[in-house]
């Protein structure tokens, strides 16, 4: 009996954990009316697209929302454990991309959380020239 007990709370104590990768708080720097592509990757579940009513949602916002970037999942998977910030940024500045939601739980594990921030630096043309120079 005792061996039945610690088994079920062993296993109910279980919760998935998420690794958002890359590791760090910033993303490549872009520049300025030139294509950039970055990717955000949710690795310890399928993640849900559920707010906390049952209403889809989008796992990532990308703030300010008027640089020329924007953040897509990278693929059809129904695990959205990819997102792509992409795009042709169109004034220099700092771009924060945060990442936040929850991974579905299984049959032996619950659902976990994340949330994690990014920085991207946009540089304008002179900016990146003046950074080879030196």
């Amino acid at each position: 009996m005792f061996f039945i007990v610690f088994i079920s709370f062993a296993v109910s104590a279980c919760s998935l954990h998420a690794n958002v990768t890359p590791d760090g708080n910033s993303l490549n720097d872009a520049l300025v009316g030139t294509l950039y592509s970055s990717e955000i990757n949710i690795n310890g579940g399928a993640v849900s697209s559920l707010d906390s009513s049952g209403k889809e949602r989008f796992v990532g916002e990308i703030i300010p929302s008027d640089t020329g970037l924007t953040l897509r999942y990278c693929n059809d998977s129904p695990a959205h454990n990819c997102v792509r910030i992409q795009g042709v940024p169109v004034k220099p500045g700092i771009v924060t991309v945060r990442v936040s939601g929850g991974l579905f739980g299984t049959n032996v594990a619950t659902g976990g959380e994340f949330d994690k921030t990014y920085t991207i630096k946009i540089k304008d043309r002179a900016d990146a020239e003046k950074s080879r120079a030196e």
